[in-house]
């Protein structure tokens, strides 16, 4: 009798799969919207979620031109082009540059990724004031 190559091991790997590949979109698009917040992007941070459109949303984020799109489309130069914008990014929202060269390492840019979406942005350091030297009361 014909059989069929699907199993029912085989079509639940499918569906794991699946499930698994949409997880990561989903934080992705997620921590790419809230990144957009922090920079001060609002009414486009739901770009994150529309593919294409997120990389142009990437770009604003670190504060690039458009035709910075063209230089992801070419091989090799896309890479150095990836760090220089996460490396932007990362300065946007008040990180180390370190956590943007850290997105192109597999697994790592995970925790790259929410570092930069998640945690809250660290308050600037102020030097505290001195006081201005008082004059002499009889001057």
């Amino acid at each position: 009798m014909y059989q069929s190559g699907y199993t029912d091991g085989g079509m639940a790997f499918g569906a794991f799969l699946w499930l698994f590949v949409a997880a990561f979109y989903l934080f992705f698009a997620y921590a790419q919207y809230r990144i957009a917040k922090k920079c001060g992007h609002d009414s486009e941070a739901w770009w994150g979620f529309i593919p294409i459109l997120n990389i142009f949303l990437l770009l604003k984020c670190a504060g690039r031109e458009w035709y910075w799109f063209l230089f992801l489309l070419v091989p090799i130069v896309n890479i150095i082009a990836f760090v220089v914008l996460w490396i932007d990014v990362a300065k946007a929202v008040d990180k180390s540059p370190v956590w943007g060269v850290l997105t192109l390492v597999p697994f790592i840019n995970l925790v790259a990724v929410g570092v930069l979406a998640f945690s809250p942005a660290p308050t600037r350091f102020t030097p505290p004031r001195t006081p201005s030297p008082r004059q002499p009361v009889g001057a």
